[in-house]
């Protein structure tokens, strides 16, 4: 986990290769690079932030990620 500064929050990241073939961390959100230093956290804080782990709660009307919906994976590019 890292702090997203698009996203003001720490989140997941996840590993992107640049055109060049370098990797980079990117937020799982809203796709920003992060150039933040990672944290590794196990399941337990995961669940704490707001990530399920396993089968999905069911999805409240409206949509939205087990974090409340906050509408930012809306914006994703893939």
């Amino acid at each position: 986990m890292a702090e997203c500064v698009p996203c003001a929050r720490t989140v997941l990241t996840y590993v992107a290769l640049t055109d060049d073939g370098d990797q980079s961390r990117c937020c799982v959100h809203c796709d920003a690079r992060v150039g933040a230093e990672l944290r590794w956290v196990g399941a337990d804080e995961l669940q704490e932030d707001g990530y399920v782990i396993g089968s999905p709660a069911p999805r409240k009307s409206g949509g939205g990620c087990a974090s409340g919906g906050c509408g930012t994976c809306g914006t994703r590019k893939h």
